[in-house]
């Protein structure tokens, strides 16, 4: 029991230093954990030498080190979806030249597991494993539409649809409605639903007949116009969809 004890605590304190990629002090760390700063201590600096957690010289706070993003590549390159599509995504920004994202589903979020950005375009600041509420996002949407609308109430029921641009969905129903909308249409938009100034398009990679994933390009509204997506984009978001859904089978 003393070893799990452990390891959980070792969890926590990674966890909350996730939220802190500026880092954060000793100190705070036992107040918001309530741990002894000596037991608090003597777990972090078991992990340092193993690269888990580093401490930055100069402002002495801890944050999480490099051998997580070794980690954390081993299991995206074992994500089958994200190395069949990787081509498919290459290609789309090549036509698109915009940014393309590619998002899973995973404890109701919606996880960017690729991302392709254009070097003259617009900068966002997702990134691979850049986690997000899934209904104010065109790619959230689509994997919310591969769902029962019982199960989207479910994973609201005990949280509020947050707001984040001009046009986020923030009422349950709305959103049922919309998602009903994807799901005839086979694509998602986000007119500034997430970012100020920014619109989305979606479409949803499927194995078998289950949603397993979104492809999305995202870029200014001066670029992705409404009368552009409508002419071209969608329908090249979607044909990339196709052939990423007919490789995976």
């Amino acid at each position: 029991m003393m070893k799990i004890n452990s390891i959980d605590r070792c969890l926590t304190i990674i966890e909350l230093m996730s939220e802190y990629p500026d880092g954060i002090r000793l100190t705070e760390m036992s107040q918001k954990l309530d741990l002894n700063p000596s037991s608090l201590h003597h777990i972090i600096h078991t992990l340092i030498p193993r690269n888990y957690i580093i401490q930055n010289p100069d402002n002495k706070r801890y944050s999480l080190g490099f051998r997580f993003l070794e980690i954390s590549r081993r299991i995206l390159d074992n994500i089958d979806v994200r190395k069949t599509a990787r081509a498919h995504l290459e290609e789309l920004r090549r036509e698109t030249q915009e940014t393309v994202h590619l998002a899973i589903l995973r404890d109701n979020k919606a996880i960017y597991i690729d991302k392709i950005e254009t070097p003259a375009g617009l900068s966002l600041s997702t990134y691979v494993g850049f986690a997000t509420d899934p209904h104010a996002a065109a790619g959230g949407k689509v994997l919310l539409s591969g769902l029962p609308d019982k199960e989207v109430r479910r994973i609201y029921y005990d949280r509020s649809l947050r707001y984040y641009g001009t046009n986020t969905i923030t009422n349950l129903s709305t959103l049922l409605v919309e998602l009903e909308k994807i799901r005839n249409q086979g694509y998602a938009i986000d007119d500034q639903e997430y970012y100020e100034g920014i619109r989305c398009v979606a479409a949803p990679i499927r194995s078998g007949q289950k949603i397993v994933a979104s492809i999305s390009v995202t870029g200014s509204i001066f670029t992705v116009t409404m009368e552009r997506i409508q002419r071209e984009l969608k329908d090249q978001v979607i044909s990339s969809a196709k052939k990423i859904s007919a490789e995976l089978g």
